[in-house]
């Protein structure tokens, strides 16, 4: 528990709430910014926060004499262990829905079909991060045209009054002024995110807007009825997919394929 004397401008924040005071960290502050009452443990003490940890719970990764609020800022080498392990049993048990050789081959004609209709059009090329990182990279070297390249990255909220609102973790600063704009991204599954891009860069003056997917989910639950991307790579089934740029809890994105996650 961290204390204040309301006599000094002292807080008193204990390893161990048990421990004598002589082991106790003190930090000054000013008990005015305190808003907590007196749980009568600690005479002419206010707590300002309570160790809400059973007294006696074992936490074999953790030192006996660490509790409360230290432990909850302390990690032990068992829970990376923990994800690694969960992380590489993720990737054993899935189903690889497309190979490395069929994702190369996807990305061949992806590039082959944006030349043949962008070669002339001095086109602006978005990727969407972090989803979009591999595929653009990968589609690049194969745009044999001039091509100017920048990143953004935003995020969906949906609300029901609205329809749903994009926030912009990085707004594309480039000029959009009568350009021509190819928005490319890993996968078109509903196609909230990626709708409410182009719209964005059509409103910012964009003559002609255009989208490239690595992976077209296949299912009825577009944001708009019939959505499809401009350029699409593969269509691939309703699960849970990871693997060149999708993620599973944030890993996996550099999988060699495209993966579904077992029972998923």
């Amino acid at each position: 528990m961290i204390i204040v004397r309301q006599s000094c401008t002292q807080v008193f924040y204990p390893v161990n709430r048990y421990e004598p005071l002589s082991n106790q960290a003190i930090i000054p502050t000013a008990p005015e910014l305190t808003n907590a009452n007196d749980d009568g443990l600690h005479p002419g003490f206010l707590p300002i926060a309570t160790n809400t940890d059973p007294r006696n719970k074992e936490r074999p990764s953790l030192p006996a004499t660490l509790s409360g609020i230290i432990a909850r800022f302390t990690t032990g080498p068992t829970d990376m262990t923990d994800t690694v392990d969960e992380m590489n049993q993720v990737m054993a048990e899935a189903d690889c829905l497309v190979d490395e050789q069929q994702a190369q081959t996807a990305i061949g004609k992806l590039a082959d079909d944006i030349t043949e209709r962008l070669k002339d059009s001095n086109p602006l090329l978005f990727c969407v991060m972090n989803g979009g990182l591999i595929l653009t990279g990968q589609l690049l070297p194969r745009l044999r045209f001039p091509v100017q390249a920048e990143y953004l990255h935003a995020t969906r909220y949906r609300q029901e009054t609205t329809g749903g609102i994009l926030e912009w973790k990085l707004r594309p600063e480039a000029d959009m002024n009568d350009r021509t704009i190819l928005i490319v991204d890993d996968i078109l599954d509903e196609g909230t995110t990626l709708c409410a891009i182009a719209d964005y860069c059509q409103a910012h003056g964009a003559r002609e807007v255009l989208t490239a997917v690595l992976v077209d989910k296949k299912h009825d639950r577009k944001a708009r009825p019939d959505l499809k991307a401009d350029f699409t790579g593969l269509e691939v089934e309703d699960r849970f997919l990871f693997g060149y740029g999708m993620d599973y809890k944030g890993y996996w994105r550099n999988a060699p394929g495209i993966y579904a996650v077992k029972g998923l």
